[in-house]
C-alpha cells in the first residue's frame, strides 16, 4: 500500500477528461451516459457480473415506502435501504430468467415513485501484478491505467505482435513464454531463423528486447517487470546490433510480419526520409489488416520521422514523468497519440533489466494496449482498433487533436472498455444494413471514406475543431466530428442529429 501511495504522489494519473470539443460526447463515455438514463429503461448486465437475484431499486424523494411495498408485492425481500443521498433499495428476488427480469423492470418503471431498476453489480479490489519491479518503477503502466485495464482483460496468444527492430532475446525469462518454437521470427541481417542480437556486448543491442518487454513481459510471474499483454511475439531483425539499417530491409521485415500473421507491428525506428519500398510495404501490411505503430523520432523538433509520418502508421510521441511532451520527442500534424517514454524499465538481453528513454519506448506502449483491445474483441479491424485508441485517449495540451499530443495520452482502461462495448453490441448498432453505425451520439463509417447517405449536407471538423469540408466524400482515415448544417437537419433514419464521426477507411 505504501508503494502504491508513493507511485500516486510521484506520478499522478491525468484526469479522464472528455475527448474533443466540450459540446461533443466522447465515444468511450457512451456506456456511462446510457447508464445515467436508467429511469427510462432496464440496464442489461452480463450474468457473470451480477450478484445473483439481487437488484437495486431507485426511488424518488419520499417514496421509500412505496418502493418497498412494490418489492414485497413482487415477492422480493428488502436487504437494505439508502435514504440519504443515494435513495435506493437493495432487494433480493426469487431466481428467474431474462424474461422475468424484464417483467420486473417493466413493472418497476411503471410504478410511481420508482426512478430506476437494475441488477446489483459485483465489485472487486483492483489486482496488481506481483512482478517485483512493477510498483517501484513502472510508472508508465500506472499513468496509463494499466492496472484497471488488467482487471478486464490480460491478453491472448492468439494476437501476434511483430517487433521489427534489432532482434529480441527470446530466451529472456520474462519473454520466453511469449515465443513459440519454430515461430520465433526472422533475421534479415543474418538471413536465418535466429532473430536475436549477435553481439549483446554492443550497447544498442538491448533495444529490441527492451521494446518486446514493454509489450509483453510476463505478468504475475514474480519476475522482473510487467508487460502490457499476453501475446505471441515475433522478432523481426532488420537492424544490426548497433541499431543501424536501411529502409529496404525494414520493408522486407514489414512484409514478412504481415505474411506471417502479425496483427500488430511495432517499429521503434525512424528515418528522416521515406522510400518507395517502405511506403509500399506499409500499404501492403495495412491492406492485410495489420495495425502499424511507429516512433515519431527523438530530435525534439517539428518533424515526424518515417515510417511514423505515413498515413498507414500511428505516430507515437513520448511523454515524461510530468505527463508533458518529452524534450526529445518529435511532434507535428501526423502525431496521433502519446505515451510515456522516459525512465522506462524493461528487459535487456541475458535476463537483465534496464531503463531507457525515447519514442522507441513510447511506441510499444501503444502496441501493448492495442493487443489488450484485440484480446477484448478479436474481431475488430486494425482501423477500428486505431479509432478506439484515438477516441479513448486522454486529451492533453490544446483541446482536441494538436501537433504535440495528437489525440492525447493512450488510456488502457478506456480503450478496453470501448472495445467491450463493441463486443457487447451496445455500440455501434447497425443502421439499415449500411456500412455505417450509430447509437444516437456516435457515427462510425466502416468501409469507405464518406458520410452516411442520410446526411445530405454537414460540416465536418477534425479533432482540433478545424473545418475540413462540407461534403460526403474524400475523408482520409481518422477521427472527425460532424455538425448539422443550417441547410439540413442531418438526421439518421432512427436517431437524432449525428454528433461524432470516425472514418475507418
Amino acid at each position: 500500500m505504501n508503494l502504491i501511495l508513493i507511485l500516486f504522489v510521484l506520478f499522478p494519473r491525468p484526469e479522464l477528461a472528455p475527448v474533443g470539443p466540450a459540446e461533443l460526447t466522447a465515444a468511450v463515455r457512451i456506456q456511462s451516459e446510457q447508464a445515467g438514463a436508467a429511469s427510462q429503461s432496464f440496464i442489461a448486465v452480463p450474468v457473470a457480473d451480477r450478484v445473483p437475484g439481487r437488484f437495486v431499486v431507485g426511488f424518488e424523494v419520499g417514496a421509500v415506502d412505496a418502493a418497498g411495498a412494490w418489492v414485497e408485492q413482487q415477492g422480493g425481500t428488502v436487504v437494505r435501504a439508502d435514504q440519504a443521498g443515494g435513495r435506493f433499495i437493495v432487494a433480493d428476488f426469487p431466481a428467474g430468467d431474462a424474461t422475468r427480469d424484464e417483467q420486473l423492470a417493466a413493472s418497476a418503471l411503471a410504478t410511481g415513485g420508482i426512478r430506476y431498476f437494475e441488477p446489483d453489480v459485483r465489485v472487486f479490489a483492483t489486482a496488481l501484478p506481483n512482478d517485483p519491479y512493477f510498483l517501484p518503477y513502472q510508472w508508465d503502466k500506472w499513468v496509463m491505467y494499466g492496472d484497471e485495464a488488467w482487471d478486464v482483460v490480460g491478453g491472448t496468444m492468439d494476437v501476434k505482435v511483430a517487433v521489427v527492430d534489432v532482434g529480441v532475446d527470446y530466451e529472456h525469462p520474462d519473454l520466453a513464454a511469449n515465443f513459440l518454437p519454430g515461430q520465433l521470427g526472422y533475421d534479415f541481417i543474418g538471413n536465418d531463423n535466429d532473430p536475436r542480437p549477435d553481439n549483446t556486448n554492443i550497447r544498442e543491442s538491448f533495444h529490441g528486447t527492451h521494446v518486446a518487454g514493454i509489450i509483453a513481459a510476463t505478468r504475475d510471474n514474480n519476475e522482473g517487470v510487467a508487460g502490457w499483454s499476453l501475446v505471441q511475439l515475433l522478432s523481426v531483425r532488420v537492424l544490426n546490433d548497433s541499431g543501424s539499417g536501411s529502409t529496404d530491409v525494414v520493408a522486407s521485415g514489414i512484409r514478412w510480419a504481415a505474411d506471417n500473421g502479425a496483427r500488430i507491428i511495432n517499429m521503434s525506428l525512424t528515418s528522416a526520409s521515406s522510400s518507395t519500398p517502405m511506403e509500399e510495404a506499409c500499404q501492403y501490411a495495412a491492406q492485410h489488416g495489420v495495425l502499424l505503430v511507429a516512433a515519431s523520432g527523438n530530435d525534439g523538433q517539428q518533424a515526424i520521422g518515417f515510417p511514423a509520418a505515413l498515413s498507414q502508421c500511428i505516430a507515437v510521441g513520448a511523454t515524461s514523468t510530468d505527463s508533458r511532451l518529452a524534450y526529445f520527442s518529435n511532434y507535428g500534424p501526423e502525431q496521433e497519440v502519446v505515451t510515456p517514454g522516459v525512465s522506462i524499465l524493461s528487459c535487456a538481453p541475458g535476463g537483465q533489466y534496464v531503463q531507457a528513454d525515447g519514442t522507441s519506448m513510447a511506441s510499444p506502449q501503444v502496441c501493448g494496449v492495442a493487443a489488450l483491445v484485440l484480446a477484448r474483441n478479436y474481431g475488430l479491424s486494425a482501423s477500428e482498433v486505431r479509432a478506439i485508441l484515438d477516441a479513448s485517449a486522454i486529451d492533453m495540451g490544446v483541446a482536441g487533436r494538436d501537433i504535440q499530443y495528437g489525440y492525447g495520452l493512450v488510456n488502457a482502461k478506456r480503450a478496453v472498455d470501448l472495445a467491450g462495448a463493441y463486443a457487447a453490441g451496445r455500440t455501434p448498432q447497425t443502421v439499415n444494413r449500411e456500412p455505417y453505425a450509430t447509437d444516437g451520439r456516435t457515427v462510425i463509417v466502416r468501409g469507405g471514406a464518406g458520410l452516411p447517405s442520410w446526411i445530405e449536407q454537414a460540416l465536418v471538423f477534425d479533432g482540433s475543431g478545424r473545418l475540413v469540408q462540407t461534403g460526403r466524400s474524400g475523408l482520409r482515415p481518422g477521427m472527425y466530428f460532424v455538425r448539422e448544417s443550417p441547410k439540413s437537419k442531418a438526421q439518421s433514419p432512427e436517431s437524432g442529429p449525428a454528433r461524432r464521426l470516425f472514418v475507418l477507411d
